[in-house]
């Protein structure tokens, strides 16, 4: 299978400004298990302010949306973290917390912690969370202050904004609910013209709406004037809430949630007399109505606002019967015109709106819930999400959607959560193309949202939300019960060019020994687990026809099937992406070792294909850029690799080239699914190919000829799982296989599982030279 063949794959310093997009490998977690109390949640806030991270908390999430129910919420078969019956809301330890990180001396100190109040004649904390930070300026202000605002339960109604000018002190600036105990949040945050700005963002019991939102603006936070700057949901009752504000082209922008319409976004200049004249930008969810329900984040970059959509509760409010869908991206330009950067094409009075990213809603990602965060760092614009596939596993299936129900095989329910399940983490140079950072919550199914991301002199901060603890519901061999889970709690991580382990990232111009570090890595880890060891080097699924019971013999099958397309096994042929040499040496009974040339990117692997076929010529060489004179080959072979490259239509152009008129190639390939080809970098987007009838157009359209394309997905790919899942089993029963590759295996054939279309078989010729 050669499970990473990724040649010529773009790299970053080839896509933008000549800077370099963080990789996986570049962030290392610097906080977890919410600093040591997992009972912290959501690291809800962060802000860079006098050299330090400040990260302020919210407690308790799961446990508390389980205290304040929605009756149409009910679609759990068992709640996630143990909520025993009877418990008083008054009873949580609800001390929120705010943090302060210094990347200098690499050390955490919690600042503040949320006080006890008297609330009708009991004790309790008096924030529930610290939803917003931001550093500002107001005329009040004689230096850049650190504001910060709260929410708040019902047992100490009205939120509250603080201040701090010493990063270690937070006072109060508002009374409780600027006079409205009824207000529970303030959300948006945001300094203009040396005014701060926020809006109420929950009313009693419900976080996430209030019912005609208003702006509100102080130049003195600090002496408590505050006054409203828009008339309520800007003169439209279908507005619900003001979530997010940014400053963009010398207005403010505020964009709305709507559950009825879809959200609007709106600007001023913060000008004359109130309320302020307000310009509507953006209406109907751009058009896509109330899929896109609310603006979740607003973040400029390079001359543009983008703007990040979601629709409440991860996705599917049940409340407004919206959903579920995942949430799009667009981007609006300082003449109020628009892009869609992700989400589904449509038609709008704006024309024609197509992805610029060539990516549906989410990225790809149907539990992309909300578009939650984004932060620049080193010129590129990084984008965090909301996943809620983790949740899957503790939701009634009958109470899902046709769609999620269509989509998900139930028996696979686990294996894809424990694939999947965790954040999506992108960047891009340009808005226009897109990386994929990590699909899984850098390895913790439970870190569900990558809630803040802040862009510092040290490096990207990124808090992401965990609320999966103390306990979680976890499925045992005796049923359902709540277990201790090590893996929850909030975490932060920071993301460094400086973190890069060495050779992890290196140019495509570098020597052939630079070429693919950190590709390289991976492959060569895969290809030398035991259980490829164990098959005599080979790595393909094979071709398993009745009788065959060992993966070796189907492995053999599989290359005798491919040189079956050859009418005449003589001359010279190339093995492409050769692996660790055993479809070479499968070669060597036709051919003379003289004859055979072998290419891959892995020198390590290189090594061993001189062992496994001696005296043919191996180099180290993509597939892309094939470094032979023209017409060197009478036949190529490529077994289970071009579905990597970038792309396969290069390829196709290059072994052409190679290829002596009359050549052939033969290769057996892999057609992804296309959420998963958009997911994954190690599946180009560029390469996707929807059928194999559009498989052998590219062919023709290259300029073969005698083009053969065959399905052989039962024979190789279905027939292969059959046998793999029991076989893994034993083996690591039997103790040849160790947890760590035994989970490592069943990890890689699941996401086959949810991303392998199909599977085919091909042979194509160059067209002969013509005669006379």
């Amino acid at each position: 299978m050669n499970p990473v063949h990724a040649q010529q794959m773009e790299s970053p310093a080839q896509r933008g400004n000549g800077s370099q997009s963080l990789t996986v490998g570049d962030f290392k977690c610097i906080a977890s298990s919410g600093f040591g109390d997992p009972r912290n949640s959501y690291p809800h806030s962060m802000a860079w302010y006098q050299d330090h991270l400040y990260v302020g908390t919210t407690r308790n999430i799961l446990h508390v949306v389980k205290l304040a129910p929605d009756p149409k919420f009910g679609a759990y078969h068992l709640w996630p973290v143990d909520v025993p019956a009877g418990t008083d809301a008054a009873s949580l330890d609800q001390r929120c917390q705010i943090w302060r990180y210094s990347p200098r001396e690499n050390r955490w100190q919690k600042v503040s912690e949320s006080p006890l109040v008297w609330s009708n004649g009991v004790r309790v904390w008096r924030d529930f969370g610290y939803r917003s930070m931001v550093v500002a300026q107001t005329q009040g202000d004689t230096k850049p202050a650190l504001y910060v605002s709260t929410t708040t339960s019902s047992k100490a109604p009205g939120a509250i904004i603080l201040r701090s000018t010493d990063g270690l002190t937070f006072a109060p600036v508002t009374a409780r609910g600027m006079g409205n105990l009824d207000v529970s949040s303030f959300r948006a945050l945001v300094g203009f013209n040396r005014r701060l700005y926020t809006s109420p963002s929950g009313k009693g019991r419900q976080w996430a709406f209030t019912g005609s939102p208003v702006v509100l603006e102080s130049s003195n936070p600090a002496a408590g004037q505050w006054r409203p700057v828009s008339v309520p949901g800007f003169g439209d009752d279908t507005n619900q809430v003001i979530f997010e504000m940014a400053v963009f082209n010398g207005h403010l922008y505020a964009g709305t949630g709507n559950p009825a319409n879809g959200y609007q976004v709106w600007k001023t200049r913060a000008e004359g007399s109130v309320p302020y004249a307000w310009k509507k930008v953006i209406t109907n969810g751009a058009y896509r109505g109330n899929l896109n329900q609310a603006v979740m984040s607003m973040f400029v970059f390079k001359n543009a606002l983008y703007v990040g959509g979601g629709i409440r509760r991860g996705g599917y409010d049940r409340e407004f019967n919206t959903g579920p869908a995942a949430a799009e991206l667009i981007r609006i330009h300082p003449d109020g015109s628009w892009d869609l950067v992700a989400g589904d094409e449509r038609r709008t009075p704006d024309g024609l709106k197509s992805p610029l990213s060539k990516t549906g809603p989410g990225f790809g990602n149907p539990f992309t819930g909300y578009i939650w965060s984004m932060a620049e760092y080193d010129g590129f614009l990084y984008v965090g999400t909301y996943d809620s596939t983790v949740l899957l596993s503790f939701m009634d299936a009958q109470k899902l959607s046709p769609a999620q129900r269509g989509r998900l095989n139930s028996s696979h329910l686990e294996q894809i959560v424990e694939i999947e399940g965790g954040f999506d983490l992108w960047s891009s140079s340009d808005g226009v193309r897109w990386e994929q950072i990590t699909h899984n919550g850098f390895g913790n199914k439970y870190n569900y949202g990558v809630r803040t991301l802040v862009g510092a002199p040290y490096g990207l901060f990124l808090g992401a939300a965990n609320p999966f603890a103390p306990d979680v519901a976890t499925k045992t061999s005796a049923g359902w019960c709540y277990l201790p889970n090590p893996r929850g709690g909030l975490e932060v991580w920071m993301g460094s060019h400086a973190n890069r382990v060495e050779g992890t990232a290196q140019s495509l111009r570098g020597s052939p020994q630079d070429l693919y570090g950190a590709i390289n890595r991976r492959y060569d880890r895969t290809m030398y687990e035991p259980f490829f060891s164990k098959q005599a080097d080979f790595a393909n699924f094979g071709y398993w026809e009745p009788g065959v019971h060992s993966q070796q013999r189907a492995s053999e099958n599989l290359m005798q099937k491919l040189l079956d397309f050859l009418p005449e096994k003589k001359g010279t042929i190339l093995d492409v992406a050769c692996g660790k040499g055993a479809t070479t040496r499968h070669l060597l009974k036709y051919y003379p070792p003289t004859q055979v040339t072998g290419i891959n990117i892995s020198q390590k692997q290189l090594e061993t294909c001189r062992s496994n076929a001696p005296g043919c010529r191996f180099l180290q060489m993509s597939a892309t850029d094939l470094n032979f004179e023209d017409d060197s080959f009478d036949s190529i072979i490529c077994v289970e690799a071009a579905f990597h490259f970038n792309t396969r239509e290069e390829f196709l152009r290059q072994a052409l080239r190679v290829l002596k008129p009359g050549g052939r190639l033969v290769l057996s390939d892999i057609l992804i699914s296309k959420p998963t080809q958009g997911r994954n970098p190690l599946y180009p987007k560029a390469n996707s190919i929807e059928n194999a009838a559009a498989y052998a157009q590219l062919f023709s359209r290259v300029g073969f000829d005698t083009v053969e394309v065959v399905d052989a997905t039962e024979e190789c790919w279905r027939r292969f799982c059959r046998h793999f899942l029991p076989y893994a089993g034993i083996e690591f029963a039997a103790g040849r296989l160790d947890f760590g590759t035994y989970k490592r295996l069943q990890a890689w054939i699941w996401s086959g599982i949810v991303g392998i279309r199909s599977y085919v078989l091909a042979c194509a010729r160059k067209p002969p030279t013509p005669q006379g």
